[in-house]
């Protein structure tokens, strides 16, 4: 552990002491509204951590104000929470990020034709113009302090565990896998499953993933994440960037966490982005690692049919060699089914299971299954 937090403050120094990067609309990935307009908001909790402003895209129809805005974003993301009264911005808060209007600052808002161009303005009725920037400041006005260089807000719908095409491990908690190597490539962010047992780690999730997929080669000395392959993706430690790690319950809410000795929870995200800490990147939204075989995933073990997908009343599992042990999970982590199949067909009846996404095991291989 002392390597990682010896680690981790070189890189926050890093961060500190180095230029910020430039953001433009092009990289807003959460667009809410509809319109021939458009604007960029840029909230900044101003909370010293290492991504602490954030950016939404708003369309409209150059009628709407910051406040129409603030409105639709807060009704669209789960994870950020708005509140105005009589027109006057007191709290937001998104994820682990917290500003409370007078505990201890306020909201300062700004406004402008770019990023680089936003101004102190007068407040969130003001009407909104095409490729405008509206800005959200939490600041203690000794001086007020502009919004600083956001990162994009994730869509937490953009991607579920439903999405996963490949699951390594066994047990009953579930945690995702996104590693995002930020090499600005059409897709440099993907996503693999981990099955486990209370008290796994991150350094585990990594080892089962890379016993599962051919393709995904990590290199860990002394609890530390030095380098990272897959295909032909590569984030090399120190060449030039170095490898963060995060947790999250979705998309939106991804806080740094203390590297891969940080304990897996059930139903929560573990990710990894290869960045310059200047400033630390999150993971961008993910596509799933392919599994090579459509609909099928096999970790160690035969291929299997299912069908129909999503099953309704009954689902049809064949391919089964001899007497197979079958579970099935939900999304939480509890195990709804235990029993034995024997082949070279089976059934499940899931008539009275709520509609979802569940976590199916016959003997070694591991498939997510929908219930309507």
């Amino acid at each position: 552990m002392k390597h990682v937090f010896s680690t981790l403050s070189a890189l926050a120094l890093l961060a500190t002491t180095a230029q910020a990067q430039t953001f433009d609309a092009s990289q807003v990935e959460f667009w809410v509204g509809s319109g021939p307009d458009s604007t960029v908001l840029v909230v900044d909790f101003q909370d010293g951590t290492a991504t602490p402003s954030y950016a939404w895209g708003f369309l409209h129809d150059g009628s709407a104000t910051a406040e129409d805005m603030l409105n639709a974003i807060d009704a669209a993301d789960p994870g950020l929470t708005v509140e105005i009264t009589s027109g006057f911005l007191n709290s937001i808060t998104y994820g682990s990020h917290v500003g409370i209007g007078g505990n201890p600052d306020w909201w300062s808002t700004w406004s402008g034709p770019s990023f680089d161009g936003m101004v102190s303005n007068m407040g969130i009725s003001e009407v909104l113009s095409n490729g405008s920037w509206f800005g959200c400041s939490y600041t203690d006005f000794n001086p007020a302090l502009e919004p600083t260089t956001p990162v994009a807000a994730a869509d937490p719908s953009a991607f579920t565990f439903a999405d996963v095409e490949i699951w390594a491990g066994s047990g009953p908690d579930s945690t995702v896998l996104v590693v995002d190597f930020q090499d600005g490539t059409g897709a440099s962010s993907f996503a693999w499953g981990f099955l486990h047992e209370a008290g796994a780690t991150g350094e585990d999730l990594l080892s089962a993933i890379a016993a599962a997929d051919p393709s995904f080669a990590p290199v860990v000395n002394g609890g530390f994440l030095s380098d990272l392959t897959y295909g032909a993706h590569a984030g090399i430690g120190g060449q030039p960037d170095w490898w963060s790690s995060w947790s999250a319950t979705n998309l939106g809410n991804w806080t740094m966490n203390l590297g891969l000795a940080t304990e897996l929870g059930t139903g929560d995200l573990f990710g990894l982005s290869y960045t310059d800490f200047n400033p630390a990147l999150p993971p961008g939204t993910p596509v799933a690692a392919p599994s090579g075989s459509v609909g099928v995933v096999v970790v160690g073990g035969p291929t299997v049919a299912l069908w129909p997908r999503p099953a309704t009343d009954v689902l049809h599992i064949a391919g089964i060699h001899g007497t197979a042990p079958v579970e099935v999970y939900n999304m939480a982590g509890g195990r709804i089914h235990s029993g034995v199949l024997s082949g070279p067909e089976g059934t499940l009846n899931v008539a009275s299971w709520p509609a979802g996404t569940y976590v199916l095991r016959v003997g070694r291989l591991r498939q997510l299954i929908s219930v309507q």
